[in-house]
C-alpha cells in the first residue's frame, strides 16, 4: 500500500502545506494549504500504471513524488501563490 507525501516549505515568507496522496479511482491528488485554506489542487491519473502488466507499489510511489517534487518546483518558481489576503505570516 502506497502512502503519500507530505512536505512544509517556506517560500517568500509563506509556509505551505503540500499534500500529495493516491485515490482508490486510480487518481493522483496534490493539494496546497497556507493557513489552513486550500490554494491549488492537482489532479492526475495512475490508470496506465495499474493497465501495466508491471505495475508494482514502487512505480506508482514514484509517481507520487514526481507530481509532489513538481508542485513543490512550481511553489518555487512562483507559479503557486495564496490570494494576497492570505499571504500573512504563519
Amino acid at each position: 500500500m502506497v502512502m503519500g507525501f507530505n512536505t512544509n516549505i517556506m517560500h517568500d515568507g509563506v509556509v505551505y502545506h503540500i499534500q500529495t496522496e493516491s485515490r482508490k479511482d486510480a487518481g493522483i491528488d496534490t493539494t496546497v494549504y497556507t493557513r489552513g485554506v486550500v490554494i491549488h489542487r492537482f489532479k492526475s491519473s495512475y490508470q496506465d500504471l495499474l493497465d501495466s502488466p508491471d505495475f508494482s507499489d514502487e512505480k506508482l510511489k514514484r509517481r507520487l513524488e514526481e507530481q509532489h517534487r513538481h508542485i513543490i518546483a512550481r511553489i518555487r518558481g512562483g507559479e503557486i501563490k495564496p490570494a494576497p489576503q492570505q499571504a500573512g505570516p504563519a
